[in-house]
């Protein structure tokens, strides 16, 4: 049922990008910026560089099969699907599709061997990384977008975390952000797929003929319950032509959604609660197992 619904959709987006696809000539593209350093950055251009996606024009026709995705007490992850249509009559441009997940701080540090015991060297702090982020493109992104634009519009996890403290004099900062992104890779909440998936793979960017195209992207149970943001993006020779900015709600329901808000909200009546009940259990446990 939901592959029909699907399969409608892509139907429906293909007549109206049709019905206003603009000509060849009409086509307005963004020439990216060149980005400053890493080290010559500010915070508040790194926050406006944040923003950047928001900034562009949204006429790139997509959608997601579910912008509301609930989570019970038997939650093991889901599959966000994103799907839309290419613009451009000709199928000319290359498909990027960003999943985001809310900015969190972040603490990397560094191994020192120091008489030959290895301790950690002096803390490294993120203020905003993403705390889930997957990339999907028909082909590897390097050769679909300069480094200039993957860097001003956010495409890869270690351009989108933001710096929050120096670095221990004489190390590189992409060191640590190229740590950061290992770290989370490792726990599957950094993924990137490129090209067409396989016939073994859940997830990764289908181009179908016509300008249709489809994303789908494996979000792990360990992913924070919070609000998510699709990002597709056309780009054409290094150049974005287009954008769409989706929200994804992911929500508890029932008794998880009562027990988060109740120990979020009323963190002291939920400790004692907590205690009362082990209390109970414990006495309940005495009273039938105890001696004759």
């Amino acid at each position: 049922m939901r592959g029909a619904l699907t399969a409608l959709a892509l139907l429906l987006l293909a007549s109206t990008a049709e019905g206003r696809a603009p000509a060849a000539a009409q086509e307005q593209s963004i020439q990216a910026q060149p980005a400053q350093t890493q080290p010559a950055q500010t915070q508040p251009a790194q926050a406006q560089r944040a923003q950047a996606p928001l900034d562009v024009g949204s006429d790139l026709p997509s959608a997601v099969a579910d912008e509301h995705i609930t989570v019970s007490s038997d939650y093991r992850g889901s599959f966000i699907t994103v799907f839309g249509v290419n613009p451009d009559r000709r199928g000319r441009g290359d498909i990027v599709v960003v999943l985001r997940g809310p900015g969190q701080p972040a603490t990397i540090m560094r191994k020192h061997r120091v008489f030959g015991l290895w301790i950690n060297g002096a803390p490294v702090r993120f203020s905003d990384a993403p705390s889930f982020f997957a990339v999907l493109s028909n082909r590897p992104l390097r050769q679909i977008a300069s480094p200039q634009s993957i860097w001003r519009y956010g495409l890869d996890p270690a351009a989108s975390a933001h710096l929050e403290s120096g670095v221990p004099l004489g190390d590189d900062p992409s060191a640590y952000r190229a740590a950061l992104v290992r770290l989370r890779r490792a726990q599957d909440l950094y993924q990137e797929y490129s090209g067409h998936p396989s016939p073994e793979e859940r997830g990764g960017l289908t181009m179908f003929p016509g300008g249709l195209f489809r994303a789908v992207v494996r979000l792990p149970a360990n992913a924070p319950i919070a609000q998510y943001y699709a990002d597709t993006y056309l780009f054409r020779e290094s150049r974005l032509i287009s954008s769409q900015h989706i929200p994804i709600d992911v929500s508890r329901i029932g008794i998880e959604r009562s027990v988060h808000n109740l120990a979020t909200d009323l963190s002291v009546l939920y400790g004692l609660l907590t205690v009362l009940l082990a209390l109970g259990a414990g006495w309940v446990a005495a009273y039938f197992f105890r001696r004759e």
